[in-house]
């Protein structure tokens, strides 16, 4: 599904669905077998679909303007090779959506590195799959949480003065 609505097809035409909407993410990965695994298991699920894949940040920025999506999972070793200009050129295009940072080796100085893209999130590519596709529904799920608030009490506390 490439159009830009939020809705599946069954929801969009007047139809029941078992889903109210379904999330769009937008692969960048220069390994084709993972982009195209994690594809797939992704579009297995009811409430995701890959609405677009990259493996080069020229095409991922073309794309990304075009399809609006709500998650994106981006490779951290092939964001690294251009001084994290692909990251940062996506977040300009896209300053709310949730970026989930995909990496082969556990890399803390990149995490580190990139924490000011918020929101974001860190899995490694070796995880079991459904590991992957939780990751972005937390990635989604950072993006919906509702701020929090303080409660400060009504009235200003007031010193007792004392004789």
């Amino acid at each position: 599904m490439t159009s830009s609505s939020k809705y599946g097809d069954d929801l969009a035409s007047g139809g029941a669905s078992q889903v109210p909407w379904v999330d769009r993410v937008y692969l960048v990965d220069d390994h084709p077998f993972f982009a195209t695994a994690l594809a797939a298991l992704i579009n297995m699920e009811a409430d995701l679909t890959v609405c677009g894949t990259s493996n080069d940040t020229a095409a991922a920025v073309r794309d990304v303007a075009q399809l609006n999506p709500d998650v994106m999972v981006l490779d951290v070793n092939m964001s690294a090779k251009n001084n994290w200009a692909l990251p940062i050129e996506l977040r300009k295009l896209c300053p709310r959506v949730p970026f989930l940072f995909v990496s082969s080796l556990q890399n803390p100085r990149a995490e580190m590195g990139l924490k000011w893209l918020e929101p974001c999130c860190f899995v490694e590519k070796a995880k079991d799959p459904a590991d992957i596709v939780h990751a972005v529904r937390s990635a989604l799920a950072r993006l919906r949480r509702p701020p929090t608030f303080q409660s400060n009490p009504p009235f200003p506390k007031r010193e007792i003065q004392r004789e």
